[in-house]
């Protein structure tokens, strides 16, 4: 139950019976006095901490008719506010037209704030992510000797490795450090580390900054998805997470071209092209994430309890919070402990998820590393090559928000992750097998739409059905510690010896989507079966009886 909800629909202010003046200076006297307790309970855990004199903040100045109003009012909010029985039976459809539109006005100001600057953020962790294989076909293998044995696959490799390792503890502490410093921290480091390999001289080296990388990149994608998660209904979120998924495949469609752009300063102050990309890209990746300190916000819930708004009301944070009461009754932190912890960890579910993920990581990362190399197999241009990488990732733009869209109208995952499963398999066959240069490029046009839209659809698809934030903290972790595996697994399978067609890799590819689709069947008959012991027998699904 959400403490510091304020229910501020016309119904509560008639039940309260006060005018909207004295209902507002209410309201406030309520959400200061429960922000109090909360800093006063944080305080208490820390005695030492010094305050500030503008901490706490100052209570509203009530007149003595307006103070007996309040104290009568707070008695009736009370009472409504942790009546469970009553807070229950709120549901979709019982909220105003007015109410649906105020709280619309208040989703659409935190889309704009959250998702532009998150989605840039990670497209710059993808783009520092793969751009390793833009510099093997700038002359970094000349250079370096990177074409001699698996050097280039090992570079590859020990990214994931440490990706795998530290993705589940950067997530587990994202609440404690808060959402702005640590992804903004965590983007500055790495982009130093690149901007430092454009002027190694050793492979070795570079192997040890791609490990690094892994290291400062591993928690990103998971703290961005449970940030997100804690600020949207379970079906409205897939189209969010498209949408914060789509800078990412805009950025990768030019990010190629922008390499190549990048390649064309070789020899300036005697640098290679190749190193320029690393320079180049660490750069901006910096300066994105100075200015990310300035525009990433943080959970709802501790933004209300802090004070520190930045940049929305404390009746919009409610309302925000009084919405994800009404979809899934968890807007306030559980914390998670080591019990919770090792109780949510050994939970079948949450690993089905993680193999989910992999079956949609495995094929993104081998198209993010290869295609490239496939297609300097159809084209003789390295600069044609380049710009032939665009087109199938400004397509897959458009088939992964149309499915977003289509999945969270629906209201269901599953038969889109099917279908993106065989649209996958099918443009890696292709792309094997065909002798025609058009074929094999319009497999990798089904291949890159359907493995990029499968992954906000997966992510979503998991969102939806795990309830409590020291659970879905949990989730999060294990579910993307998969897409590190899924990186070993594309990077290992797809043999250089096997150049040009890489039979191996494409049929691993296909099995991971065959896995996907035995997996969807295994979780729509444990679900219905579930659904059908919560509404026969009154069976309680993760702790709140409402849960579906």
């Amino acid at each position: 139950m959400n403490p510091t909800c304020t229910h501020t629909s016309a119904a509560h202010r008639a039940h309260i019976g006060t005018s909207d003046a004295t209902y507002k200076k209410t309201m406030e006297c309520i959400a200061f006095k429960r922000r109090s307790r909360l800093n006063v309970a944080h305080l208490q855990k820390a005695p030492t901490v010094r305050m500030s004199p503008n901490f706490p903040p100052r209570e509203p100045r009530l007149s003595v008719s307006e103070k007996a109003e309040y104290e009568e009012a707070e008695a009736i909010y009370e009472e409504v506010a942790f009546d469970k029985n009553v807070i229950r039976h709120v549901r979709e459809d019982e909220v105003s037209e007015e109410q649906k539109t105020i709280e619309a006005k208040v989703v659409r100001k935190v889309d704009w704030r959250l998702i532009p600057i998150l989605g840039l953020l990670y497209s710059v962790a993808g783009l520092d992510r793969v751009n390793l294989s833009n510099a093997r076909v700038a002359g970094i293998n000349e250079d370096l000797r990177f074409d001699i044995g698996n050097r280039y696959s090992i570079a590859l490799l020990v990214f994931f490795i440490t990706y795998f390792l530290f993705e589940l503890p950067t997530t587990l502490i994202l609440r404690p450090v808060g959402p702005k410093n640590l992804l903004n921290g965590l983007a500055i480091s790495w982009g130093v580390v690149m901007v430092g390999m454009g002027f190694i001289n050793d492979w070795r080296l570079i192997v040890v900054c791609r490990m690094l990388i892994g290291i400062l990149e591993a928690g990103f994608l998971p703290c961005c998805m449970f940030l997100l998660s804690t600020w949207y209904q379970r079906f409205e979120i897939q189209k969010r997470m498209a949408l914060w998924y789509l800078i990412n495949l805009f950025v990768s469609a030019f990010g190629n071209i922008l390499a190549w752009a990048i390649v064309k300063l070789d020899g300036a102050h005697n640098i290679a092209g190749w190193r320029w990309i690393f320079i180049v890209e660490g750069a901006a990746t910096i300066g994105i994430a100075i200015l990310g300190y300035f525009l990433v916000i943080g959970f709802p819930d501790t933004m209300l309890a802090s004070g520190k708004r930045q940049g929305f009301t404390m009746r919009e944070l409610e309302i925000i919070l009084d919405r994800i009461d009404r979809d899934r009754r968890d807007s306030q932190p559980d914390k998670l402990t080591w019990a919770k912890f090792f109780h949510h960890v050994v939970n079948w579910e949450l690993w089905v998820y993680g193999f989910m993920f992999l079956t949609c990581s495995a094929p993104i990362y081998a198209f993010a590393y290869f295609i490239q190399i496939i297609l300097s197999t159809i084209v003789d241009s390295t600069a044609v090559v380049f710009l032939l990488c665009a087109p199938p990732y400004l397509f897959s733009i458009i088939w992964t928000v149309g499915c977003a869209w289509l999945a969270d109208r629906s209201r269901v995952r599953m038969p889109w992750m099917a279908l993106n499963a065989g649209i996958t398999l099918t443009g890696l066959l292709i792309t094997a097998y065909s002798t025609n240069s058009g074929a094999r490029y319009f497999g990798v046009f089904l291949g890159v739409s359907g493995c990029n839209a499968n992954l906000p659809t997966i992510i979503a698809f998991q969102s939806n059905n795990v309830r409590s934030n020291s659970r879905r903290s949990v989730a999060n972790g294990v579910q993307f510690v998969f897409a590190a595996i899924g990186g070993i697994y594309a990077s290992t399978t797809f043999m250089q010896k096997e150049y040009p067609s890489y039979r191996t890799g494409v049929w691993c590819g296909v099995a991971t989507q065959f896995l996907l689709i035995i997996l969807c069947g295994i979780m729509f008959l444990h679900f219905r079966r579930q659904n059908s012991a919560t509404d026969e027998r009154g069976e309680v699904i993760q702790e709140e009886e409402s849960f579906r």
